[in-house]
């Protein structure tokens, strides 16, 4: 079927405003913009305190409180925003923790209380945390990222406020500048799912992309899509720090501008870690259960069904709930609950013997991707287990 772009464009329009309309109901922001007057702060200083940094940094009694919201505005984690409360006794902190509400996943903040980050500053004078060194969380990087970055923007507000300096970088640039090593290698590890396999179809290459994908997308960096962060970005923006903004960008690339120049699928199939997983799965040596047609066009329809019935509840804001449930939570898996754990365990190991079930009747996420595309039906929709690429 000839391929149509002007009604993918128009699809793929159509889908992105029902994402930002989803973030209008979660977020009440669009692009990072309020639609309605943001209300009063919930940490009210007394009276008699001092309010500086345009109400950032307030006294309660002998403490002093910072809130890092409008400090590091550009700084977002897994699905927005991460401010946080800074609270200092004596000249050093005493506590550092999320500022609620939060746009962030009650998940990924669990994970990073686990981690123990929010008490990485504990004692320490707000110069000194201001640049001190915190390694950032595995299978929670982009939360974590952020959480640091508003910290130490907090410590740079309070430190200047003292008359001590935290030094020669601000805590935003410290927080968003240059690449990790786990930032370098999700960069590369997106770069050739990207664009390797538009130019070769070895089965070995893609052998080593699907453990790529797993190991550094998945279990190392947490670096791929999920209806909560695109519903994230909507509300929120796209994140500020250079490594960061450069993942997003490919991610998104890959998942929503490949299939205009006829490259159905391609997220799903060449990014996806737990595509990666499932299709690593149904590589191994079981006897594969043929599902017939009828039932292939009932299970898909399902999918829809579901899709639907999911998103018309996080439009009406009475199933938010369900963003934290999509199997991607178990790459996080000292933060994800049990029942996510299992399920995300049992689809794998169902893969073994129907290829990629998760993604082909189930999976939310690709079902957004899949109804964004025109003219072109995605192979693991119609059944098949492996791309063009695999063969």
């Amino acid at each position: 079927m000839k391929h149509n772009i002007t009604a993918h464009l128009l699809r793929l329009v159509a889908c992105l405003l029902l994402l930002v309309a989803g973030a209008a109901v979660q977020s009440g922001k669009i692009l990072g913009r309020p639609l309605s007057p943001a209300p009063e702060s919930a940490v009210v200083a007394p009276d008699s305190g001092e309010d500086t940094e345009g109400g950032a940094v307030r006294a309660d009694g002998d403490a002093v409180l910072v809130d890092s919201t409008t400090l590091a505005s550009g700084v977002s984690g897994y699905a927005g925003p991460v401010p946080v409360l800074v609270r200092l006794e004596g000249g050093r902190v005493a506590s550092v923790t999320p500022k609620l509400p939060n746009d962030e996943s009650p998940m990924f903040f669990a994970m990073l209380d686990e981690a123990g980050l929010w008490r990485a500053w504990d004692g320490l004078p707000p110069e000194v945390a201001a640049t001190s060194h915190v390694d950032a969380v595995t299978s929670a990087t982009y939360s974590s990222r952020a959480a640091i970055g508003n910290a130490r923007a907090a410590f740079a507000a309070a430190a200047a406020k003292s008359g001590s300096e935290p030094g020669a970088s601000s805590a935003t640039d410290t927080a968003g500048r240059g690449f990790s090593l786990r930032g370098a290698a999700a960069l590369a590890v997106l770069l050739a799912a990207a664009f390797v396999p538009l130019f070769t179809k070895s089965r070995r290459w893609r052998t080593v992309q699907l453990w790529l994908d797993l190991v550094v997308l998945g279990l190392w960096s947490g670096t791929f899509l999920s209806t909560a962060r695109l519903i994230g970005w909507a509300g929120s923006g796209l994140p500020h720090a250079s490594a960061d903004l450069a993942a997003a960008l490919l991610l998104l690339a890959t998942s929503l501008l490949w299939p205009l120049f006829g490259r159905p699928a391609h997220y799903c199939m060449n990014v996806c870690p737990y595509g990666a997983a499932q299709e690593l799965a149904s590589r191994l040596p079981t006897r594969k259960w043929q599902l017939s047609p009828a039932l292939v066009r009932r299970l898909t329809t399902l999918r829809r069904g579901l899709w639907a019935a999911l998103m018309i509840a996080l439009w009406v804001g009475i199933g938010a709930r369900w963003l934290d449930w999509e199997l991607f939570g178990a790459f996080a898996w000292r933060a994800a609950s049990p029942l996510v754990l299992v399920l995300a365990a049992l689809f794998v190991v169902l893969s073994a013997f129907v290829p990629r079930l998760y993604c082909r009747f189930v999976c939310p996420t690709g079902t957004f991707f899949k109804l964004a595309e025109a003219d072109h039906r995605s192979r693991i929709e119609g059944g098949q287990s492996s791309s063009p690429d695999a063969k």
